[in-house]
């Protein structure tokens, strides 16, 4: 029984420090995205790779939200991308029911270029970036009103 309690109790140490191993990463380096205090952002999803929150800076949209990788990477690997793809998209779906149309935009005018993340937004005529979202490349356009949504 004592060999039980041992063993369990290495297991539950174990996957603890598995669960903390990006508080470390995220805290070393001075990026902003890093820097972030969780417990004050809007947070809509998270798992052992990304987090989804409500960007700070709504820019006149009602909702904007980013994915961002825990770790402090430029690059993620193609796995894990079409993952924050599905996973920005599924959330994405949520957040802005009220639109019919949302979009995943490349990071062309970032003001984070060293921490992976992208950002999705409605496509508000009236918020203060709108020609700045026209003029970026789309990744993705989910369409609210169907099942599927499509690529760009």
């Amino acid at each position: 029984m004592a060999r039980l309690l041992i063993l369990r109790k290495r297991h539950i140490e174990r996957e603890a420090s598995k669960s903390l191993w990006w508080q470390v990463d995220l805290k070393a380096c001075g990026c902003p995205l890093c820097d972030l205090d969780l417990k004050k952002e809007t947070k809509y999803y998270e798992d052992n790779s990304f987090f989804v929150l409500r960007t700070r800076n709504l820019k006149g949209h009602k909702e904007r939200i980013m994915i961002i990788y825990k770790r402090h990477e430029h690059t993620i690997p193609p796995r894990a991308y079409e993952h924050a793809l599905d996973l920005l998209s599924k959330m994405g779906r949520t957040v802005f029911a009220y639109a019919p149309k949302f979009v995943i935009m490349d990071t062309t005018f970032a003001t984070i270029n060293d921490h992976w993340h992208l950002v999705a937004s409605d496509l508000d005529p009236k918020s203060e970036d709108f020609n700045q979202i026209l003029a970026t490349k789309w990744i993705r356009v989910v369409d609210n009103t169907t099942e599927d949504e499509s690529e760009v």
